[in-house]
């Protein structure tokens, strides 16, 4: 687990999650890739990798070697390549189940050495990120952040053939790390989002109790592996649309927005 810090006084911050574009499979829609990355580069969103970035077909994996439209090596040039323009934006990435194939088989670790290709921060399995946005004077004349966004990525793991089941995988993040206000996981190639209110209580300067109440957002970040011909048809898994979510973070007042 690594920690990512971010600090950005705008009053509006975006983050896009972008996983499981699958870079190598005949199934990948590298021109969706494409446009999300123009819309972030437009917008100056950050991005975080959620891991399956590269397909890494195997002999004794579930998708073939012999349906892939590219080398590994060429995968890799692709991804460079797409993510390049926007290295500045990436804040992370982590590996995700596809990549740790060939660990197991090779003790090489391709989403690392991608990230270590454009400079990006390698968060290995799972990240907590911290945002502060927004701004606020002081009288001594600093600008400090006046609102803070915690998020907690992981890949994930398992499946669900419905849409509950997909977003149970999310929400058992929150057994792993208490206190984010957004949980992200990728794997299910589902775009959806969950969301809870909680009560806590809070302590006031002077000792007395208050009891507040807090949402917690549970996102499944998508995917970019069309369905016709695909491992999901094959299977009889339920075909999903493309694309990853848009999280956009308000800096005047704790307000989370995740649009799809």
């Amino acid at each position: 687990m690594n920690l990512v810090e971010v600090v950005n006084n705008s009053n509006c911050v975006y983050l896009l999650p972008i996983g499981d574009t699958h870079f190598g499979s005949i199934n990948s829609e590298i021109e969706k890739v494409k446009g999300f990355i123009n819309w972030a580069k437009k917008e100056k969103a950050y991005i975080f990798l959620m891991g399956d970035i590269f397909d890494v077909a195997t002999i004794d994996s579930k998708t073939s070697p012999f349906q892939q439209s590219m080398t590994l090596n060429e995968a890799i040039e692709l991804a460079c390549e797409i993510f390049e323009p926007v290295k500045e934006q990436i804040i992370g990435g982590i590996v995700g189940n596809h990549e740790i194939r060939l660990t197991k088989y090779a003790g090489f670790d391709i989403m690392q050495n991608f990230c270590k290709i454009l400079d990006i921060k390698y968060c290995g399995y799972s990240a907590v990120i911290r945002f502060r946005t927004g701004h606020k004077k002081r009288k001594s004349g600093l600008v400090s952040p006046r609102v803070e966004y915690i998020f907690y990525a992981h890949h994930t793991t398992g499946g669900g053939n419905t849409v509950g089941g997909k977003l149970n995988r999310i929400e058992k993040l929150r057994q792993i790390f208490e206190g984010a206000d957004c949980y992200l996981g990728g794997h299910n190639h589902f775009e959806g989002m969950g969301k809870i209110v909680v009560a806590y209580l809070s302590k006031s300067g002077n000792g007395r109790g208050r009891i507040n109440y807090r949402k917690i957002y549970f996102v499944d970040t998508g995917s970019f592996l069309g369905y016709d011909g695909s491992y999901a048809e094959e299977r009889m898994l339920m075909p999903a649309t493309t694309g990853c979510p848009r999280i956009r973070m308000n800096g005047h007042q704790k307000d989370l927005h995740v649009s799809q």
